[in-house]
């Protein structure tokens, strides 16, 4: 691995180092700039989980004795921290396995009140998980999906998609942070123009569409409150967040958590149960049937508290420099940009990630190459064809940056790449 840098940021390079200290899983002789994908796990993380496992263990809900008294109270102690994280109440967290999961339990619970020729829109920047959902929803119901419109430089054209809203306009869903572009979309401005809209010519009701985002990639990068989103759900993970892997919130406004119907069914989310009929408890536990996952939700919580830590330290928001992350993004642009044959893709206010391509070159290989000289970065359609195909036919190279990196990955990605593709081009 080359040296570390110099660049006359000391201050900044030595938080750097501090931070990385704090994730036991980053080995100096890798560069992990997958971060997209899957973060490394925060100690915060991995001492509450060890503290709970030492501490002694019990089912949640199911217990009258005193070890599943505390049980309780540390996942209840979880979902208001996690909760807070997103500027909501605990009564409105919901946990899941994953966003993919949190994402089909709201299309299925909101199935039955879609009806033919009513409309889902999507943004152009939705991973699969966030569009297959709505497609076999829109295919059962005979519903139609819509994309919004995207402008030349990889940004919404939100005037565009403000124009698509009409009265058969029931939900939009769209990711606030894309994970193919780190381009960021301007949610809380949509969701304003959106509810003051004039009525619908013919209607009688007010034009209400309900807002799902998926905040999977933003999580980690940019605070959040869902009150200045003005979205009706909102859903992220712990695993791109520095906590354990398993684990999502999804956060549903009073109104979807009485009337959603819930996707998963079985012990602790009912009040009473017939032979023929069941009714669902109150809150968000109808939504979280069996046995929850009580380890994960108390890392994902230590997760968020310590990103809540960096979001308010003068290390995220130094006035000389702005944030670290994207001095960094900056970096990695400038310095790909100088190898031949590359395209990097930066779209305008776009945060911590950087897709690119070397031409004549499929993106599959350099990866492995990479990979094999300790660089680990993603190759492909990152889960996201309908977007990638715009970009690219054997998708795109992708570096995502977390608040560990250093000049020092940077370095290793580009010198290395310089390395391959003069090999390549013999």
């Amino acid at each position: 691995m080359p040296s570390r840098i110099d660049d006359g940021r000391d201050d900044m390079m030595n938080d750097f180092e501090n931070i990385r200290v704090q994730f036991p899983g980053l080995r100096r002789d890798v560069a992990y700039l997958d971060n997209a994908a899957t973060t490394q796990i925060h100690q915060s993380a991995i001492d509450a989980m060890h503290a709970y496992r030492l501490g002694g263990r019990s089912n949640v809900g199911r217990g009258l004795y005193p070890l599943a008294g505390e049980t309780i109270q540390q996942y209840d102690d979880a979902r208001s921290n996690v909760a807070h994280f997103v500027g909501a109440d605990s009564e409105r967290c919901v946990f899941t396995k994953s966003v993919t999961e949190g994402l089909n339990m709201i299309a299925f619970g909101l199935r039955d009140r879609l009806q033919p020729g009513d409309e889902i829109l999507l943004s152009p920047f939705e991973h699969h998980a966030n569009i297959l959902p709505w497609r076999r929803i829109a295919k059962e119901r005979g519903v139609i999906v819509k994309t919004m419109p995207m402008l030349a430089d990889f940004t919404l054209d939100l005037d565009g998609a403000i124009a698509m809203m009409d009265s058969r306009t029931r939900i939009v869903a769209m990711t606030m942070m894309s994970n193919v572009l780190g381009t960021v979309l301007p949610i809380a401005d949509f969701t304003r123009a959106v509810r003051t809209l004039p009525l619908p010519r013919g209607s009688k009701e007010g034009f209400a569409p309900i807002i799902i985002v998926d905040a999977a990639q933003a999580a980690a990068h940019l605070p959040i409150n869902i009150a200045d989103l003005g979205a009706d759900a909102l859903v992220f993970g712990s695993h791109k967040c520095y906590g354990p892997a398993g684990i999502a919130a999804m956060i549903l406004s009073p109104s979807l958590i009485d009337s959603l119907e819930p996707m998963i069914v079985g012990g602790g989310m009912v009040d009473s149960i017939t032979a023929d009929d069941a009714v669902w408890k109150a809150g968000v536990e109808k939504f979280e049937g069996g046995s929850p996952n009580v380890e994960s939700a108390i890392g994902f919580a230590a997760a968020a508290k310590w990103i809540q830590g960096q979001h308010h330290s003068q290390w995220c928001h130094p006035r000389e420099y702005g944030d670290p992350v994207n001095v960094l993004r900056r970096r990695l642009i400038t310095d790909l940009r100088s190898i031949p044959d590359v395209t990097v893709f930066d779209p305008p206010g776009a945060v911590g990630i950087v897709s690119f391509m070397i031409d004549g070159m499929h993106p599959h290989d350099i990866a492995d190459m990479l990979g094999q000289r300790g660089v680990c970065v993603r190759a492909g359609n990152h889960c996201a064809v309908p977007l990638v195909e715009k970009l690219s036919s054997y998708g795109t190279l992708r570096a995502s940056l977390a608040m560990y990196n250093d000049a020092q990955d940077v370095e290793a990605l580009v010198s290395n790449l310089k390395v391959i593709v003069k090999k390549l081009k013999v």
